[in-house]
């Protein structure tokens, strides 16, 4: 439909509008804080030329990776003022960083003290300004007439519930132009199939393709059956529930007091882009390969003297279409001929399937009997996830990619239901959802539907800001067991 693909095209826009700004509000700063310092107005010379650089690449990933490039941000501008206000923070303190300790040459880069810090004030100044205050109010202008009615969005749930989308939506100064909001009053006890025939047939009803769901009373399994069926049938919804607030993942600009959003507005990933993003993994896995091979000796070397035994763990794992393929790790537990070790997973796996949390710390939790088969080299590689190394060669074969869900074991693909198959629609991943936000505190219905999020959601953006999370979690540690 039309205006759906309408839609889209604004949030292309949007996105590339806000990082074209992004970089000139960094070279405004820069500019205006060289100002402060010397007194001269000259636009442009060789010293600003690499900071430039270094602040525009640095800032445009980290606002990537904070999601700062969405036409729902406007919704909430005092969390995208907090946010870029942040990224600001972060990018001076890394030019700092790299200024000192690489001695950036002086031909392209800025060494002046002040200058650094006062462009932090004006990055912080101009980007709340231009980014937060103005840019809604220009972008609407200038996509004025480019669009004709409104975006229709039905918007299924209790009139409380409507009232409250209303008053939210409507702090965003573009979507209280855009969006046409409109109450359905759902029908009463029916099944799931019934419920999605009748959000289709309202749509269509309405000549729209954008629906709000509120439903407190869905599980895991309703929720991810419904974005699956009405994505088929072109549908772009969002969900609101609270029980999307147990995953530490949701979209934090549309979510409302006591209901976190969970949106499906991603197309699939298109052609082109899945051979661009194919051409950049070669790349990446093939350079990383190549840089970490000394270091992964050496953490080869430091298992084979702790505890005898193989220093890779090979195992059968189910990838793309549910083909096999041969999945090594750095072996992280004792030597085990005997085949313990994978009873014992399989048993776990039996009552993690049934609910249990796999870091449970209960008398009888996996995590607390692993203990004792897990090297103290080990540890620290779980900790650090760095016993995944050895799958960067997955990535380079085209077994795995770089994002994606994990790869399940064989004996595990009997607990799973039709929908947490949808995983195996794309390839398993070194990192993912469940890996950055879950790891090992959720149960299995809740990791499982973060992976069908990804596979609905998944796109290049949302591939980069997986991977640039990712690497705090390694130095962190969080959830590894």
């Amino acid at each position: 439909m039309g205006k759906i693909k309408l839609g889209v095209t604004l949030d292309r826009a949007f996105t590339l509008g806000a990082f074209v700004l992004d970089l000139i509000v960094v070279f405004v700063s820069l500019v205006f804080a060289r100002l402060l310092r010397f007194g001269d107005l000259s636009l442009w010379d060789d010293h600003l030329l690499g900071t430039w650089a270094f602040y525009s690449l640095v800032f445009v990933l980290i606002a990537e990776m904070e999601g700062l490039y969405f036409t729902r941000t406007t919704v909430n501008r005092g969390m995208l003022g907090f946010r870029g206000i942040r990224v600001s923070l972060i990018v001076t303190v890394l030019y700092t960083v790299a200024m000192f300790l690489f001695r950036l040459p002086s031909d392209y880069f800025v060494q002046s003290r002040f200058i650094v810090v006062i462009s932090f004030f004006c990055l912080a100044a101009f980007y709340f300004l231009l980014r937060v205050v103005a840019f809604p109010y220009v972008f609407r202008l200038l996509m004025r007439p480019f669009t004709g009615d409104k975006l229709r969005v039905l918007v299924f749930g209790d009139a409380e519930h409507f009232r409250s989308m209303r008053v939210h939506i409507g702090k965003s100064p573009f979507y209280r132009w855009y969006l046409d909001m409109v109450q359905v009053e759902e029908e009463g006890d029916v099944d799931l199939e019934e419920r999605i025939e009748f959000f289709v047939q309202q749509a269509r009803d309405h000549v729209t393709n954008d629906l709000c769901i509120c439903d407190d009373g869905a599980n895991f399994e309703d929720f991810a059956r419904s974005a699956w069926s009405l994505r088929q049938l072109g549908m772009y919804v969002s969900f609101f529930s609270n029980i999307f607030e147990s995953l530490d993942y949701f979209d934090t600009w549309l979510s409302i007091p006591g209901r976190a959003a969970m949106i499906f507005f991603t197309g699939k990933m298109s052609r082109f882009a899945s051979v661009i993003w194919r051409a950049v993994e070669i790349v990446i896995s093939f350079a990383a390969l190549l840089l970490l091979l000394p270091f992964m000796l050496l953490l080869a070397l430091m298992i084979k003297l702790e505890s005898r035994g193989p220093v890779l763990f090979v195992q059968d794992r189910v990838g793309l279409d549910m083909k096999r393929f041969s999945f090594p790790k750095f072996r992280s537990m004792t030597h085990d001929p005997d085949g313990e070790h994978a009873k014992a997973h399989r048993e776990y796996f039996g009552k993690y399937a049934r609910g249990k949390a796999a870091d449970s710390e209960s008398e009888n939790g996996f995590k607390l009997k692993n203990k004792s088969r897990v090297t103290r080299m080990g540890k620290v590689l779980r900790r650090t996830s760095l016993d995944e190394l050895p799958q960067l060669w997955c990535v380079l074969a085209g077994k795995m990619s770089l994002v994606g869900p994990r790869p399940c074991i064989p004996y595990e693909l009997e607990h799973y239901s039709d929908w947490q198959k949808l995983r195996f629609t794309v390839k398993p991943g070194l990192t993912g959802v469940w890996q950055v936000y879950g790891r090992s505190r959720l149960p299995m219905d809740a990791a499982q539907f973060m992976d069908f999020c990804y596979v609905m959601n998944r796109s290049a953006g949302l591939n980069i800001r997986l991977i640039l999370k990712t690497v705090p979690i390694m130095l962190v540690g969080r959830g590894g067991v």
